[in-house]
């Protein structure tokens, strides 16, 4: 009898439906890598703060009981193999292991590289919302700036139109006032030469009227002008 074979009657190649039976609920049990990418995606949506550390150490918990389970699997492949011809060398376990090993660091990597780019993504977002928003607060600025200018040339405008009615209202009350001046000035004149009119006597005949000689010029405001020498 070979070494590491058992006479069981059967072809070595054969297995027993109750072993296969075994074999398969084994298998159902070991979780590939596809389980484990099922089963971090889950995680993922389980954890509700999205704590990155949480999720990968939990991960690594994960995959390091999916890598035990892998062990115990092919160990009991081995065993329950009839013949014993079959044998999963140390360097094939550790080739396997390191396979799965990459590709979840590479779908964790990914899953890093995701979230780095989302979060990019979302600072570019703001930062166009801050840009946009800075643009409207300057336009907003330079249109109250525009409108208190108007408002003060408006002003401006405002009170010298007020000063110069308010210079020409004083200027007409001065004419009004000058004119009036003027009126009284002449109807005083006029009541001084008709008193000295009267007050000359009436009879005399021309020699004392020549005599008397003209009356004294006066001006507008009744005083008397004194005429030169040469034109007396």
């Amino acid at each position: 009898m070979p070494f590491g074979r058992r006479d069981s009657g059967l072809n070595p190649h054969q297995t027993d439906p109750a072993q296969s039976g075994q074999s398969s609920d084994s298998d159902s049990s070991a979780l590939s890598a596809s389980d484990w990418r099922k089963i971090r995606q889950l995680v993922d949506h389980a954890v509700a703060d999205r704590d990155q550390r949480k999720i990968s150490k939990l991960n690594q918990t994960i995959h390091r009981l999916s890598i035990r389970s892998v062990l115990a699997e092919h160990e009991n492949a081995a065993e329950e193999y009839y013949g014993g011809a079959f044998f999963w060398s140390p360097r094939k376990v550790k080739e396997a292991l390191d396979r799965q090993l990459q590709q979840g660091l590479e779908e964790e990597q990914l899953q890093h590289q995701k979230a780095e780019a989302a979060r990019v993504r979302e600072e570019q977002r703001q930062e166009k919302l801050r840009a946009v928003e800075a643009r409207r607060a300057a336009r907003t600025a330079a249109r109250l700036m525009r409108q208190e200018e108007k408002a003060r040339e408006a002003a401006d405008r405002a009170l010298r139109q007020a000063a110069r009615r308010t210079q020409q209202r004083l200027q007409q009350a001065q004419k009004i006032a000058q004119r009036g001046k003027r009126r009284r000035l002449k109807v005083a004149t006029k009541a001084g030469s008709k008193k000295r009119a009267a007050a000359q006597p009436q009879g005399g005949g021309e020699a004392s009227g020549a005599a008397a000689g003209p009356p004294p010029s006066q001006s507008r405001h009744g005083r008397s002008i004194k005429l030169p020498a040469k034109y007396r």
